[in-house]
């Protein structure tokens, strides 16, 4: 550590500056598929599928300064590890899903349109049914290292891991559902933390080392992709008209149907033990329902 500022690009500035810089890469290449039926005989639909990938060497670096996360370093969320080799981060994108498929659409219930009694007319007719599911693959994730990078100056938030002596990242991968999983999502076995090098040792083949730190991990970024998601909502609608002008709407809204758990990446950093590759949120609420009644005229 004692010799750290003696091996920044810029000597005197200290401890810190923030740079943003557009110096990035990215590449998307995607196929893309949809299905539509207009409107006919009450039903309605829309789906489309999307196989893509996106890839850079550069994650979001605008969104930590925006929204002012200036506790993460602004070039720390652009680039991982060394800040000046940002070739070497080149990987799928953070926001990377690989199969994507949402379809949407209305259905309007058959009612007894034949019937004689007016209070069932009113009853049975104007109702529809309207749905949205969103089916998609999880997102990428880092396995990171918070303490790692010590030598290399303050500015390193966004270090990672090193992969366990004879792993491979195929030992990560563990089968079964994701709920079975939430302890543990991965195997954690697989990753250990970045190398320490100690008083009088030499980083680079050519710096000696004062007091001792941590060097950079040698895995990759965006290496595990997390949970995939599911979602189901849906809306049933009774339009009733009252006069000619007047009709009264009422909607029934539910969101996430199934109730299904969609579960958060795992938390990534190796340097707590505790948490590290458990799933502790969820990106979608539970099951909601609201309800709305409208009189329009």
């Amino acid at each position: 550590m004692a010799n750290a500022p003696e091996r920044v690009p810029f000597v005197g500035l200290s401890p810190l500056i923030f740079r943003l810089e557009s110096s990035g890469n990215a590449i998307y290449n995607s196929l893309q598929a949809t299905l539509k039926k207009d409107m006919s005989h009450g039903l309605q639909f829309l789906a489309a599928y999307t196989f893509s990938k996106s890839i850079d060497d550069a994650g979001d670096s605008l969104g930590a300064a925006i929204g002012g996360s200036f506790g993460r370093p602004i070039f720390g969320e652009l680039v991982y590890n060394d800040q000046n080799n940002v070739a070497a981060q080149r990987s799928v994108s953070d926001f990377d899903r690989e199969h994507r498929f949402v379809i949407n659409g209305t259905w309007n219930v058959p009612g007894p349109e034949h019937a004689t009694s007016a209070a069932v007319q009113k009853l049975g007719n104007g109702w529809s049914i309207s749905y949205i599911v969103t089916l998609q693959s999880g997102l990428p994730f880092s396995i990171l290292d918070g303490a790692a990078g010590t030598l290399f100056g303050p500015a390193t938030t966004y270090t990672t891991a090193d992969l366990a002596v004879g792993a491979t990242l195929k030992d990560a991968r563990r089968g079964g559902s994701v709920s079975g999983r939430v302890n543990e999502f991965f195997n954690t076995k697989t990753f250990v933390p970045a190398p320490f090098v100690p008083d009088g040792g030499i980083i680079d083949g050519k710096y000696p080392v004062a007091g001792g730190g941590t060097i950079f991990g040698d895995l990759g970024r965006n290496i595990l992709r997390g949970p995939d998601q599911q979602d189901f909502d849906m809306a049933v609608i009774k339009t009733t008209p009252l006069t000619e002008r007047v009709k009264l709407i009422f909607r029934w809204e539910i969101f996430n149907l199934l109730n299904r758990p969609n579960f958060a990446n795992p938390s990534d950093d190796v340097s707590t033990p505790s948490t590290f590759g458990v799933i502790s949120a969820l990106t979608v609420n539970p099951r909601i329902m609201q309800y709305a009644l409208k009189l329009e005229f």
